[in-house]
């Protein structure tokens, strides 16, 4: 059961992947089309992929490279640069380095179809963890 809210799922395509010691690499195309549901009312007339959806791409994409389930603990940067429209295509490249406690910092850059930068992130991502039983006093 996943302990984190899913709004939709951004990824029907596989990853690619490439470890190194600088963090691992990661590679997916997102079609922006996935999103529509979420798209119609931002902004009415003129529809755009949010960026709290480019950011849970992201943060999808990271977990399944990371083999867990990821939450966001922050975003440290976030620069949208231009729209993502209906009919585009994502294309994410991050770059996925842990630390000692768990945490995964993940440097994103999306492109859109054309090649033209939507959006550069940096965010912090940790596991998520099941919720430990509660003992009642006797």
């Amino acid at each position: 059961m996943s302990r984190t809210a899913k709004v939709f799922d951004a990824l029907d395509r596989p990853l690619q992947t490439d470890p190194a010691a600088a963090g691992t690499r990661v590679t997916v195309r997102v079609p922006v089309e996935r999103a529509t549901a979420h798209m119609a009312g931002h902004y009415p007339g003129f529809p755009i992929l949010p960026g709290v959806l480019l950011i849970d791409c992201v943060r999808q994409a990271a977990g399944e490279a990371h083999g867990t389930e990821l939450r966001l603990r922050s975003i440290d940067r976030a620069r949208f640069a231009r729209p993502l429209l209906p009919g585009d295509e994502l294309e994410l490249s991050l770059r996925l380095t842990s630390d000692p406690d768990g945490r995964v910092l993940v440097r994103a850059r999306g492109a859109r179809s054309d090649g033209e930068l939507a959006a550069q992130l940096t965010v912090t991502l940790e596991p998520v963890v099941a919720a430990e039983p509660v003992v009642a006093d006797a």
